[in-house]
């Protein structure tokens, strides 16, 4: 990968990527208070190479706890042999999907319009785990437009140290329109301007527009290491999005739950913003012969 150079300093990581034939520069920041927001530095640098990265957002102790429900969700999922044990099962997983200091960031990326809670993932990866392509995670179907925001938030409870899982990203790929695996055959090789990420403190966040393409390299590992990893996602309110199947009992859960935090994030949780996307996939599938805009 050509022209990518990290350099440390107390608060502030740089990083200098090539990309069409010009430097651009990426700034990390380490979060000294819980409060502080976005600033228009980083709100531009969102907007131009569609990702942020919050160093040691998370306090340990906070993280622990968090880790401490993921082992608890891997080893019921084995005992149990269910693979679709639903991470809202587990508290301190549930309140994230509600976490004030990443919701008021993601308004802020939002222009202040409502937008909606989509999904969470959770996992904890050791040696041997496989990688993933070259993909985006805007849902759309079919990829024709990129009217509305959606973003997703990687968290790393153990942050990321270069043995398990390397984080790549493809900076200002996000304001291309293509189909979410158009790039998927280059598996997990550099691409030009693309950036690595295998250093990152614990309880570090990246907030990133989920067209933006990304991939998980596979390393060997060979410590205990783990890579404790959950991502949340949101949809910006003013159109229908692809929702998971199971999206209506999320959301219940959610609510009864109290993970809206007292009714101040119900809104979060709102099923009518989204369409049953497998349904609606068949029914594209049918339809796709010759030019869909003679058929609007």
């Amino acid at each position: 990968m050509s022209g990518f150079v990290r350099s440390a300093q107390t608060n502030l990581f740089k990083v200098a990527s090539k990309w069409s034939g010009c430097i651009r520069r990426i700034h990390y920041c380490t979060l000294s208070r819980m409060e502080e927001l976005l600033s228009q530095q980083q709100l531009d640098s969102f907007k131009t190479d569609g990702y942020l990265v919050l160093e040691g957002y998370f306090e340990p102790q906070h993280a622990q706890r968090i880790k401490d429900d993921m082992d608890r969700m891997t080893a019921n999922r084995v005992r149990s042999n269910d693979r679709l044990d639903i991470l809202m099962n587990y508290p301190e997983l549930g309140f994230l999907t509600s976490e004030p200091g990443i919701v008021a960031r993601v308004s802020q990326l939002m222009s202040g319009t409502r937008f909606t809670h989509h999904h969470m993932h959770a996992s904890s990866q050791a040696d041997g785990e496989k990688g993933e392509p070259w993909h985006h995670d805007y849902e759309q179907l079919p990829q024709t437009n990129r009217s509305h925001l959606m973003v997703h938030v990687f968290m790393y409870f153990d942050g990321l140290n270069g043995e398990i899982g390397d984080l790549l990203l493809l900076p200002g790929s996000q304001r291309q329109v293509m189909d979410r695996r158009a790039l998927y055959d280059f598996g997990y090789e550099d691409l030009p301007g693309s950036i690595t990420m295998d250093s990152l403190a614990p309880g570090s966040i990246i907030i990133l527009h989920s067209a933006i393409l990304h991939a998980r390299r596979p390393k060997p590992g060979g410590g205990d290491y783990r890579r404790y990893f959950v991502n949340t996602s949101y949809c910006q309110d003013g159109i229908l999005w692809c929702g998971v199947d199971e999206i209506a009992t999320l959301n219940q859960i959610a609510l009864e739950r109290g993970y809206d935090r007292q009714s101040q994030y119900k809104w979060l949780f709102d099923t009518s913003q989204f369409y049953n996307g497998t349904t609606v996939w068949q029914d594209l599938k049918e339809k796709n012969i010759g030019s869909l805009a003679l058929k609007l």
